[in-house]
This record gives C-alpha cells, structure tokens and sequence, in this order.
C-alpha cells in the first residue's frame, strides 16, 4: 500500500493493520494511536506516502516526496 493519502489515512491503516510498530521522528517512538489522537486536523489532513515497513513521507502539492516525516520501525518484545 505505498500511495498518497492523509496522514489520519495513514495512521488508521497502521492502527487497523495491528502490526507491533512504532513511528519514529526526531529521536522519539510514537504509537499510531497516540498520534492520532494528539496531532491537531491540519497535520492530520496533509497528505503523505506511506509505506509499510519503511516510512510515512510528506508529499507536496506538486505530488513529489518531500521530508520523511515518520520512519516505521518495529516494537521491541517484551
């Protein structure tokens, strides 16, 4: 599934997907859930590529990739 969609898009996929992963940006791991539920409409709207296993990429206007704005990585095991 490595298309353009909203970042809300993208963080529902990985949340109803229930793989054990984490999305790091800056230094910092996040659940989905936890970003979905913190990240205000405008960030949630902008449009991204996802794909499963790498990365969630901004896309912009123009419909290149820009920044990685998240980096997919899997839960460690308990």
């Amino acid at each position: 599934m490595d298309t353009f969609m909203s970042l809300k898009d993208a963080l529902a996929a990985i949340i109803h997907g229930g793989e054990p992963i984490l999305l790091n940006t800056a230094g910092v791991d996040w659940e989905a859930k936890a970003l979905l539920e913190c990240l205000p409409d405008r960030k949630l709207g902008q449009r991204v590529q996802y794909m499963p296993g790498f990365y969630i990429a901004a896309v912009s206007e123009s419909m290149c990739l820009g920044e990685v704005l998240y980096r997919i990585k899997k839960k460690p095991a308990c």
